[in-house]
C-alpha cells in the first residue's frame, strides 16, 4: 500500500510541474544549448580550456580569439600578478570577430523551443543516450537515470536556476545540484571530470555547468542525472519534451 501511495504522489508531483504557477504571456521560448565550441558563462560567449592538457598557450589563444588578458583576468578572478593556475578549468571570452568568424564557419550553437516548465536534455553532445533508467538495479534503487556519453561532454543545466552544491560528493563524484524556482524541483548531475560553475550561482536553461566523466562510484564515462521534490525522487524522463531527443539537438 506504502508503495502504490508513493507512486500516486510522484505521478501527482510529475502532473503538477506541467500546471503554470503564474500566468504568463508565453510558456516557451528560445534556449541555446552550449557545445563543445561555444560555452556561455556571466553573459559571454567563450570556452573553458584546461591549460594542464597543454593544447592552449595563453598569448597565443588570447590572441587568437580577440581577447586581451585583462579581461581573461577579470573573468576568472585572477588579479593581474597572479599566477595562472593550470590544474582548474579557465574560461576564454571570444572577442566579436572571432565569434563572429566561427559562427560563419558553421561553428554554431543549437537552439531548441522549450517550455519553461519542461527540462532539457542535460548533455551538450550528439553522442548520449540513457544506459540506465530509474529503479531497482541489482536489487539497489537507482534514483535516477544514467546518459552514457563520451568523457568530457558538456554538461548543461537543465533548466534556469541556482547552485546549491558544487562539489565532490562521496559515491557522486564531482557533482551539482540546482535548485529551481518552478515548483521548487531540484536537478542533480553527478559523477563529472570538472565543475565550472560555484555554489550560490545562477545558471540558464542550456548553459555548461560542468564536463563529464566517471568520479565517485563509477564504471565509465557518465552522467547520473536525478530530479527531486523535498526529498522525494522523480522520474527524470517525465520532465523532458515528447519530441525524440535526437530532434532537440537538430539545428533549426
Amino acid at each position: 500500500m506504502r508503495n502504490l501511495q508513493i507512486l500516486i504522489l510522484v505521478g501527482l508531483i510529475s502532473f503538477l510541474w506541467k500546471i503554470p504557477t503564474t500566468v504568463a504571456k508565453s510558456s516557451k521560448k528560445m534556449i541555446t544549448l552550449d557545445n563543445e565550441t561555444i560555452h556561455s558563462f556571466q553573459n559571454q560567449s567563450g570556452r573553458w580550456v584546461l591549460l594542464s592538457e597543454g593544447k592552449v598557450k595563453v598569448e597565443s589563444f588570447l590572441n587568437e580569439i580577440g581577447t586581451s588578458e585583462e579581461e581573461f583576468r577579470n573573468i576568472n578572478l585572477l588579479s593581474a600578478t597572479e599566477s595562472i593556475p593550470s590544474s582548474r578549468p579557465l574560461f576564454f571570452p571570444y572577442g566579436k570577430d572571432y565569434l563572429s568568424k566561427i559562427t560563419s564557419d558553421g561553428q554554431t550553437q543549437e537552439t531548441v523551443e522549450s517550455d519553461f516548465r519542461e527540462l532539457i536534455w542535460p548533455v551538450g553532445t550528439k553522442n548520449s543516450k540513457i544506459s540506465s533508467r530509474l529503479g531497482l538495479r541489482r536489487s539497489l534503487m537507482h534514483n535516477g537515470i544514467d546518459i552514457a556519453c563520451p568523457n568530457r561532454s558538456p554538461i548543461l543545466a537543465a533548466a534556469d536556476g541556482l547552485v546549491l552544491l558544487s562539489r565532490n560528493q562521496g559515491n557522486y563524484g564531482l557533482s551539482i545540484t540546482i535548485q529551481h524556482e518552478n515548483n521548487q524541483i531540484q536537478t542533480v548531475y553527478a559523477h563529472n571530470s570538472f565543475l565550472l560553475v560555484k555554489e550560490g550561482e545562477r545558471v540558464q536553461k542550456g548553459q555548461i555547468i560542468a564536463f563529464s566523466g566517471s568520479t565517485g562510484h563509477s564504471t565509465g564515462p557518465h552522467l547520473h542525472f536525478e530530479v527531486r521534490y523535498q526529498n522525494i525522487v522523480l522520474n527524470p524522463e517525465h520532465y523532458f519534451p515528447d519530441s525524440p531527443i535526437d530532434e532537440l539537438l537538430t539545428k533549426n
